[in-house]
């Protein structure tokens, strides 16, 4: 039987990260799960700062309501010839009304967020930060993964 061969990670930068993100496409797939232990995966377009990840949501969705019983997360982007970006993190839910109008006036999100709320007092507008606990990035031939882990 002969075995696969084996590489070492390289390391890999929060800005290569981000970059790599950015190159997939428009957005990541955002898996969390239920209380219940069921999944549930929704398309988000993330905005980037201080090794943060942030979305916004309807507060009454499917994944806020997902991230108010456990706040885990994973990532992907559309796999590319080149590379499939993994990510996985932990999700807080911005519940103070000042935060909120704070986020929304630091422009966080990489769109308009009045396109789908009146505004940052709207009571379904829901900014949720994500804090990356590791990122990598796998190359679909054989070859090293690139890992960023936080506080690398």
């Amino acid at each position: 039987m002969t075995t696969a061969p084996t590489f070492p990670d390289v390391p890999l930068s929060w800005d290569e990260l981000v970059a790599a993100v950015q190159a997939a496409g428009e957005g990541v797939y955002l898996a969390t799960t239920g209380p219940d232990g069921r999944p549930h995966v929704a398309w988000v377009s993330p905005g980037f700062a201080d090794e943060r990840m942030w979305i916004s949501t309807f507060a009454s969705s499917q994944k806020a309501y997902n991230l108010r019983h456990h706040p885990d997360v994973a990532m992907t982007c559309a796999a590319t010839p080149e590379a499939n970006v993994l990510i996985r993190g932990t999700a807080r839910l911005v519940d103070d009304p000042a935060e909120t109008a704070r986020r929304w006036a630091d422009g966080v999100l990489p769109y308009d967020p009045g396109a789908f709320f009146s505004g940052p007092d709207d009571p379904e507008a829901l900014f949720v930060e994500i804090r990356p606990t590791m990122g990598s990035i796998h190359a679909l031939a054989p070859g090293p993964t690139a890992r960023w882990r936080l506080g690398t």
